[in-house]
């Protein structure tokens, strides 16, 4: 239901038992989250998809189904998360095996049913993103799906961090990060496709959270690769694991998954260093900044 002022609330609501049946503002209602629509996605790759669904009170969202095919057939999603018994986030990893465009619907059930299928997301498999108006003229974060995180226990040197595209020209001014155990001295870096360092900086504070821009924003193009990483001497990293299961779109941002590992990324040794090994496709929680 709308958010409504609680005078407002209480006449619907008295409006809803003088007229019978519920409005359909009430039926529970899913929304897709990833991937943004008119995205451009890869034949044979796996596509990462999530979102959340909403019940109104007293209908207990039991699952949320998927399709692919205007309503014809549904899949079952994996729950991720529980907010109450009417909200819930879930995903999907969806392999498109023929090129064209893709329309990605989502209802929410409960124990009367299925609910109304929630707005279309179209991508284009096989064919190019068509980027959708954003504003990001302060900056926009790579906004991911949530997970449960884990404090690894690692204590080696290493440079974790994630492999990105943008879907229009414009900067990476930073990023944000979810930070483990270690809250010593780490240093933020950016990188090009083919490991040339473009930027770097080092912060000590020992927050959990750390936004860190660099000093100078990083120019940025659509069709290249960029990883964005961070450097911790001591490990004491945050992570979750099997997160990019598929590639994961949300405007400007891309996360690939290159059709064997997704864009999480890692690298042994002092000093750090270009990361490019994958460990059961983990999120290190750094999340870049765009501004264009």
């Amino acid at each position: 239901m709308s958010r409504l002022p609680k005078l407002l609330a209480a006449i619907a609501a008295g409006t809803l038992l003088l007229t019978g049946p519920a409005h359909a503002q009430d039926a529970p209602s899913a929304t897709v989250f990833t991937p943004t629509t008119q995205s451009g996605v890869e034949v044979g790759v796996p596509l990462l998809v999530t979102g959340s669904s909403f019940s109104a009170n007293p209908q207990e969202i039991i699952a949320t189904e998927l399709t692919f095919d205007g309503g014809e057939t549904w899949v079952t999603t994996e729950l991720i998360r529980v907010l109450s018994s009417f909200r819930t986030d879930w995903r999907h990893t969806h392999t498109p095996e023929v090129a064209g465009e893709v329309t990605i619907a989502a209802r929410a059930v409960t124990a009367a049913g299925p609910g109304p299928t929630g707005p279309a997301v179209t991508v284009h498999v096989g064919g190019a993103t068509v980027p959708q108006p954003l504003n990001c003229s302060i900056r926009c974060e790579f906004i991911s799906h949530h997970a449960p995180e884990v404090d690894d226990a690692d204590t080696l040197p290493v440079e974790v961090g994630v492999r990105v595209r943008v879907d229009r020209p414009g900067q990476v001014l930073g990023a944000s990060l979810l930070r483990g155990a270690h809250r010593g001295p780490i240093v933020l870096r950016m990188w090009s496709e083919d490991g040339e360092l473009l930027a770097e900086r080092t912060w000590d504070h020992p927050g959990r959270m750390a936004e860190i821009d660099f000093p100078t924003p990083v120019p940025v193009e659509p069709g290249h690769d960029y990883v964005v990483s961070y450097y911790t001497p001591l490990g004491g990293y945050s992570t979750s694991e099997n997160y990019f299961t598929g590639t994961a779109v949300r405007a400007p941002f891309t996360a690939p998954h290159n059709g064997t590992h997704g864009a999480g990324v890692y690298h042994y040794g002092v000093g750090g260093g270009f990361p490019t090994d994958s460990w059961h496709d983990s999120t290190y929680w750094v999340q870049p900044e765009f501004r264009g």
